[in-house]
């Protein structure tokens, strides 16, 4: 059993950290809203897996040259572990198999299976934190209906440590909102829900 700890490591870094690189990327204030969504716990566990198989064929894969690992303590099976994990994405890009037709080549690789659901993933997770916003934000605009004093509230408590390109973004996106709805949800995207809910407290 012991032979399994090495890739269960690398299972437990390559979920974290596909998980949390998509939040950083794209739900760094929304993820309240979709950590329970089904597609966001199969999408951290598919690369956790992929870092599990790739741990458990490190040997192989070594040998027949897909993978080559350099670097300080590197022979330690620990810290390959930590290395797949953290490399998941880079991972993809490794080539398994290669496809001749004529004269052109097609190389099939991880990447090529992970398209086949990927997308899905990734749009559901969309679709989830779009009906999750609005759910959120219901009660909220119902409470402040009037659009200029949402916005008058919104202009008041801009956090400053903006940059003034960045503040200057945000208050052109504010200015160009037509509804109450679309203020809130660009202020909530924007700045997270402790501050949604200072300003908009219900």
């Amino acid at each position: 059993m012991a032979f399994l700890f090495p890739p269960l490591f690398a299972f437990l870094i390559g979920t974290l950290v596909s998980g949390l690189e998509l939040i950083t990327s794209k739900y760094p204030r929304t993820f309240f809203l979709i950590k329970k969504s089904w597609a966001f716990g199969v999408y951290a566990t598919v690369y956790g897996l992929i870092s599990f198989l790739v741990m458990l064929l490190l040997k192989s894969l070594v040998e027949g040259q897909y993978v080559k690992l350099e670097g300080f303590a590197i022979s330690n099976t620990m810290v390959q572990a930590f290395v797949i994990g953290v490399s998941t994405k880079a991972l993809l890009h490794m080539r398994l198999f290669q496809v001749t037709t004529g004269s052109q080549n097609f190389p099939v690789g991880i990447e090529t299976l992970i398209y086949l659901f990927e997308p899905l993933l990734l749009n559901t997770l969309v679709i989830d934190e779009f009906n999750a916003l609005k759910e959120y934000i219901r009660t909220a605009k119902n409470k402040y209906p009037v659009l200029q004093d949402a916005k008058t509230s919104i202009r008041a408590n801009i956090p400053p440590n903006l940059t003034k390109a960045d503040r200057a973004g945000f208050l052109a996106d504010l200015d160009e909102k037509q509804t109450v709805e679309e203020v809130m949800e660009l202020y909530l995207r924007n700045f997270g829900r402790k501050s949604f809910n200072r300003i908009f407290p219900l």
